[in-house]
């Protein structure tokens, strides 16, 4: 009955975080820059100043990501990364000084740019997720093997017991949480591109362009 009961409220914690998750993965976000506040709307691939607003496009590449900004008045700005290196440029037509730079508008765009996962993190997550449903499921055989082993014919107390329920249900949650975390801000990305990605001129050829590489 116990072992039900925890089981059952493990499920619940995990409802309860896929929905704050759905809730908290809206289409528009503010992001504070230079005192001023940015909103961006995902689905209409907007970035609002207060004052202006401007269209952007973003796409991943191979290696990084790519912003293109079309200002109200139709000049554009566009950035790559590659790797730890960047370059951008720009039309014959823009001008800094008119509007909010757009150096700023990309650093407001990669303020919420998901990290790609590395294999160490799906390991630790994967591992987090093992461990928490093996101390759930069994935790008579999990304190065995954390401490019964070290003693002849030893028996865990009930407190025992539930303290391994208890941290096998944090380890699984804050492996749901990873997770989760990880998906929301995929899927905005994800969005970003679906959405505009066959709207996208080509900024690459048209104006000048100055490169500027960045290194760790």
């Amino acid at each position: 009955m116990k072992k039900i009961l925890v089981i059952s409220i493990c499920l619940i914690t995990i409802a309860c975080l896929c929905s704050c998750s759905y809730s908290l993965s809206t289409q528009t976000y503010d992001v504070v820059k230079n005192e001023t506040i940015f909103t961006v709307d995902i689905e209409n691939g907007t970035i609002f100043d207060g004052t202006n607003t401007y269209q952007y496009i973003l796409s991943s590449t191979a290696s990084g990501h790519k912003i293109d900004i079309t200002f109200p008045d139709g000049s554009t700005y566009w950035w790559k990364t590659q790797g730890n290196s960047g370059y951008g440029g720009w039309s014959d037509d823009y001008d800094e000084t008119r509007y909010i730079s757009g150096d700023i508008l990309c650093n407001v765009l990669e303020e919420k740019i998901p990290k790609q996962y590395s294999a160490k993190s799906v390991l630790i997550i994967l591992a987090f997720s093992v461990i928490g449903i093996f101390n759930i499921v069994s935790p008579r055989t999990a304190w065995y093997l954390s401490y019964g082993w070290r003693y002849k014919n030893a028996e865990p107390s009930d407190i025992a017991l539930v303290l391994c329920r208890c941290s096998g249900i944090f380890a699984f949650v804050l492996a749901i949480i990873m997770m989760l975390n990880g998906a929301v801000a995929l899927r905005n990305l994800v969005l970003s591109s679906f959405y505009f990605e066959k709207q996208q001129p080509d900024f690459e050829k048209s104006g000048c362009c100055c490169k500027i590489y960045l290194c760790e």
